[in-house]
């Protein structure tokens, strides 16, 4: 036991040397203010986690945001192709003749007539001179009709006489070559040689056989028959490697500008629509805050119109507390346009094919960023997976309500009135297909996010129940703690004060003795000082001690 005490002694002077007890007990007090502060925010969000009211509300939510969202994406739904072609119905063959009226392509073809007529006008398909005698034509390397077909020209805005009338695209060469090779590429035109070639001298040696056994005289047999060998010639003349070069010299110069041209418009377009989104989601957002704002309003006591002012100040600050959300939806279109135009001749083959991209667009970065995000980063892993199934499912609902609103709008295209325009979205069968497309896939979400719901709040209360479990456990530990060191310190004082009144006593008794020898020292001083005068007393003295000593045991013998 003894052993044991002078341990504690020992650790209690340690304790004493090292840490100061008032500020241990200080910070131990403080450690369980903030415990019990966090415990009770954990009771509270245990309690409203099961709360039916919430879940309901985050189910209006998102049937209320979806909705925001199909209108969004409806109003950005049409691509840059789809806009062209709405916006240039034009056949084929009216665009070929406007190419050929063009007066860039008349511009150029009168210069190639002054040149040959000089004699220095070289075919640029077969590396020969034109005589002024010949006949030449101004060839579109890449042709009119290829042009036409090309779907990020459209995508780019420009006009088939933009590139097709291009310097670049303009090349000189005899007539018979240009027709032998019509509407096709050059590169299509070499690859054919072979076969080209013999169908060509079989139909000239059929058509020499046609004069031969014709009326016609010798002299315009011959004549008729060098006609044809020269036309035979011209067309066998054609140089593969030229054609090749003035063919990638074209469309070097054409796909710049369609690249450039499509790239600016893609931007544009991705801007527009992102503002659109942003537009619609922020005037819906405002629009629920503003009617919950009301509905607070109706359920107060209070009916007075300051009340009403002070709820909408309220629910227009909730608006701006939550426009990350809108611009996040706007981010969310910008990168779904930019994605459906790379993809434009595809996307533009089916009218909600874009719609539906950038509703999965938005659905994988909402979930990428719950993923990232650091208040979500020591949740269960299920809780994670339910959330981004959650997220998935909206995804999906907005996907049916696409095509549904589609089914709707075709039905109701056909009723009488249901065609009048609405701008910036459409047409009134659009808008009302729209809205219960909405209603019907929402109510269908709401019920699939209601079981997830659930699911996750079933998850979070067990999460919730051992937080609080462990909350209380370190509450108790702090407390255990807490009263261990005020133990320690009252005996670490008691230790002290003893120890104060030992070394006051050692004090004291140093004291005395140093003052006793002092006097003693002072007398044996002055009695040297008087011995010559005082050897009488001395005498004197020394009998009294004799009689003093006889007296002490007598005294002893009495007792």
């Amino acid at each position: 036991m003894a052993y044991k005490n002078a341990n504690q002694n020992m650790a209690i002077d340690n304790i004493e040397t090292e840490f100061d007890f008032e500020e241990v007990e200080g910070l131990l007090s403080k450690q369980l203010e903030e415990s019990f502060s966090d415990l009770e925010l954990l009771e509270k969000d245990r309690a409203t986690i099961s709360d039916p009211d919430s879940l309901g509300k985050v189910v209006l939510d998102e049937v209320w945001k979806q909705f925001g969202n199909q209108i969004g994406l409806d109003v950005t739904n049409e691509t840059l192709i789809q806009k062209y072609d709405r916006e240039h119905p034009e056949q084929y063959k009216d665009i070929a003749d406007s190419v050929m009226k063009d007066k860039r392509y008349k511009d150029a073809n009168k210069a190639m007539r002054d040149q040959q007529q000089a004699g220095n006008l070289k075919d640029k398909y077969t590396g020969k001179d034109l005589k002024p005698s010949e006949k030449a034509n101004l060839d579109h390397v890449v042709t009119r009709k290829e042009l036409f077909e090309n779907q990020r020209r459209k995508q780019a805005n420009l006009d088939v006489a933009d590139l097709a009338n291009k310097a670049e695209n303009l090349k000189p060469t005899n007539e018979s070559l240009n027709k032998s090779k019509g509407a096709k590429s050059n590169k299509e035109y070499v690859k054919t040689r072979e076969t080209r070639e013999k169908s060509l001298i079989e139909q000239n040696e059929k058509a020499n056989k046609k004069v031969d056994e014709s009326n016609k005289s010798d002299v315009e047999k011959r004549l008729q028959k060098e006609k044809n060998d020269k036309r035979l010639n011209d067309k066998l003349a054609a140089d593969d490697n030229l054609m090749m070069q003035n063919d990638k010299g074209a469309r070097k110069a054409i796909n710049k500008d369609i690249r450039v041209n499509a790239a600016k418009e893609t931007g544009k377009k991705a801007g527009k629509d992102a503002l659109k989104t942003m537009a619609i989601s922020a005037l819906f957002s405002l629009l629920k805050e503003i009617m919950n704002g009301l509905i607070r309003f109706l359920k107060g006591k209070s009916k007075s119109f300051k009340g009403f002012l002070s709820e909408m100040k309220e629910s227009v600050k909730s608006f701006f507390s939550k426009i990350l959300s809108v611009v996040q939806t706007g981010a969310s279109t910008l990168i779904g346009t930019i994605i459906s135009e790379i993809f434009g001749p595809i996307v533009s083959l089916f009218k909600k094919l874009a719609s539906l991209i950038k509703q999965g667009i938005s659905s994988v970065i909402e979930a990428v960023n719950y993923l990232r995000d650091k208040r979500n980063k020591d949740k269960p892993f299920t809780v994670k997976v339910a959330q981004v199934g959650k997220i998935i499912t909206v995804g999906l609902v907005g996907g049916s309500a696409i095509f549904l609103g589609e089914v709707f709008e075709k039905f109701l295209i056909t009723v009488p009135g249901m065609q009048i325009e609405i701008p910036l979205i459409g047409t009134l069968a659009n808008m009302i297909g729209l809205f219960l497309s909405s209603l019907v896939s929402g109510l269908i979400g709401a019920i699939v996010l209601n079981l997830i719901n659930k699911f996750i709040a079933k998850k979070l209360k067990e999460e919730q129940d051992q937080q609080i479990i462990d909350k209380k456990n370190g509450i108790l530990n702090l407390q255990q703690v807490q009263l261990s060191v005020a133990e320690n310190r009252v005996v670490a004082l008691k230790e002290n004060f003893m120890s104060g009144i030992s070394e006051n006593h050692a004090l004291a008794k140093d004291v005395m003795r140093q003052s006793l020898n002092k006097i003693f020292e002072d007398d044996n001083a002055n009695n040297e000082d008087d011995t010559a005068n005082n050897s009488e007393n001395r005498k004197n003295i020394s009998g009294n001690q004799s009689d003093l000593a006889r007296i002490q045991n007598d005294l002893e013998d009495l007792l």
